[in-house]
C-alpha cells in the first residue's frame, strides 16, 4: 500500500498544494507555518473514521477540501469547519487499509512504567483500529511487547518472523550508539535493562533523544508484530509510516542515522516524514526531498530544489538552511550588524570605526574562521 498523491484545498494554512510521493522515503521540510504536520493529519484523516479537529477551513474559504490517492483509489475529505469547538464534517470517504498505517507523532516521551506482568499481544481489528489511528502509537505497550517476546523467546514456539523481528528489536539499542546495547529483563521487576558505557541502567534511565529514537523504531515494530496475523518480518512491511517532526529530541550526530535506519529495517515501506533537520537533509536523495515555503502571496508551495545524483550528501549544514530551508542568513543579527559597521567604515574610508568593528568580529568569529583573515585584508587595504 502506497500514497501516490496529496491534494489539499484551503485545508488550515494551506491554499492550494498538489504533492506527488516516493514510494520509499519523503522528508517533508520547511519553516513552521507552511502546513507539514497538517500533510500528515490529511493522510491520516483519509484512513480513520475518527474526526481529526485541528483539520479546518481556511479563513479565506467557506470549506475546505483534500484528497489522497492510494494506489490508485481517492480517498477524500471535505470541511465547513472553522471555530475551535465545531467538528462539523460535511463528507469523509475512508480509503486503504488502516493496519497497514502506522503514525508517529511528535510527543514520544517514555517514562518508567511498572509491569505487572505479562501481557499478550493486543488483537487488532480493522474497523475499530480505523478509530483509533489518529491518536498515533502508544509508548506503554512498547515495553510490555518487548517483555513478552524476550521472556517467551526460550520457548521456542515463535516463528520465523517473530524471531527476525525480535533480533532487529535488540539490536535497534545499538543501531545509532554502538556503546548501548540491551542488556536483559529483571525478573524481579520485569524491567528492560541496557548497558551503557556508564553502567548498567534502566531503559527508561536513557537521554530523551536516545528514548526518542528507540520509540520510533521499537514503536514501528510492535505496531506491524500487533497489526498482522499471521505474523510478517518488518523488511516486508509494504504499508505506510508516518512520522512527525522525526528530529525532536535527537541529537544531531544521531538524526542522519535515522533516517538511514529507518530506510534498511523498514526496506518495503512507504515513509513520510517532517523534520527542520538539515542533518536529515543530508540523508537525503534529490527525489525523496519534499521541500516547503512560502511564495510572494504568501502561500504555501512546493519549492525546486537542486538535483543531484548524490541528493545533499556533500552539502554543508549552512547551504541545506539557506538553498533548501530558506533562511536568509546562518549568522546572527548581532553578527550581521557589527560586518555592517565594519563595511560602513570601509566605504567611508573611516579606519578607527572599521578597526573597532574588526575587533568585535574578530571575538565573535569561530576560532578557525578563513573569514577572519579575509576581514584583516579588507582593514589593511584602508592603510593607517
Amino acid at each position: 500500500m502506497k500514497i501516490d498523491s496529496i491534494e489539499i484545498e484551503n485545508i488550515n494554512g494551506i491554499k492550494k498544494l498538489n504533492i506527488d510521493m516516493n514510494s520509499h522515503i519523503n522528508i517533508i521540510c520547511g519553516m513552521n507555518g507552511v502546513g507539514k504536520s497538517t500533510i500528515l493529519d490529511v493522510i491520516t484523516q483519509v484512513f480513520s473514521w475518527n474526526v481529526i479537529s485541528k483539520l479546518k477551513r481556511n479563513v479565506r474559504a467557506d470549506r475546505g477540501f483534500a484528497s489522497v490517492i492510494v494506489d490508485g483509489h481517492k480517498g477524500f475529505f471535505d470541511t465547513n469547519s472553522f471555530s475551535p469547538n465545531d467538528n462539523q464534517r460535511i463528507k469523509t470517504d475512508v480509503v486503504g487499509e488502516a493496519l497497514k498505517f502506522i503514525y508517529i507523532k511528535e510527543h514520544r516521551m517514555i517514562d518508567h512504567q511498572s509491569l505487572g506482568g505479562i501481557t499478550p499481544d493486543e488483537l487488532r481489528e480493522e474497523r475499530y483500529h480505523k478509530n483509533e489511528i489518529i491518536n498515533g502509537v502508544r509508548p506503554h505497550t512498547i515495553k510490555t511487547w518487548l517483555a513478552n517476546r524476550v521472556l517467551f523467546e526460550p520457548q521456542g514456539r515463535f516463528s520465523e518472523a517473530e524471531l527476525f523481528n525480535l533480533d532487529i528489536a535488540k539490536r535497534t539499542f545499538s543501531i545509532i550508539d554502538k556503546s548501548v546495547e540491551f542488556s536483559f529483563i529483571e525478573h524481579t521487576s520485569l524491567d528492560i535493562m541496557v548497558n551503557t558505557s556508564r553502567g548498567e541502567i534502566y531503559f527508561e534511565y536513557l537521554s530523551t533523544g536516545y528514548k526518542s529514537l528507540l520509540f520510533i523504531l521499537l514503536g514501528i515494530i510492535k505496531e506491524i508484530e500487533f497489526n498482522f496475523n499471521p505474523k510478517i518480518k518488518v523488511t516486508e512491511f509494504d504499508g505506510i509510516i508516518l512520522i512527525d517532526e522525526a528530529d525532536a529530541h535527537i541529537h544531531p550526530y544521531w538524526q542522519a542515522p535515522l533516517i538511514e535506519a529507518l530506510r534498511t529495517i523498514f526496506s518495503s515501506a512507504q515513509i513520510i516524514i517532517t523534520t527542520h533537520s538539515p542533518h536529515m537533509i543530508q540523508a537525503a536523495e534529490s527525489d525523496e526531498l519534499i521541500a516547503l515555503g512560502l511564495n510572494e502571496d504568501e502561500e504555501v508551495v512546493r519549492l525546486e530544489t537542486i538535483k543531484s545524483e548524490y541528493g545533499f550528501k556533500g552539502w554543508t549544514v549552512e547551504e541545506i538552511l539557506e538553498d533548501v530551508m530558506g533562511l536568509s542568513e546562518t549568522r546572527s543579527n548581532d553578527y550581521i550588524s557589527v560586518r555592517k559597521d565594519f563595511e560602513d567604515a570601509l566605504e567611508d574610508e573611516d579606519h578607527e570605526k572599521a578597526a573597532q568593528s574588526y575587533e568585535i568580529l574578530n571575538k565573535m568569529l569561530h576560532p578557525r574562521s578563513p573569514m577572519r583573515k579575509i576581514l584583516e585584508i579588507q582593514l589593511g587595504s584602508l592603510g593607517e
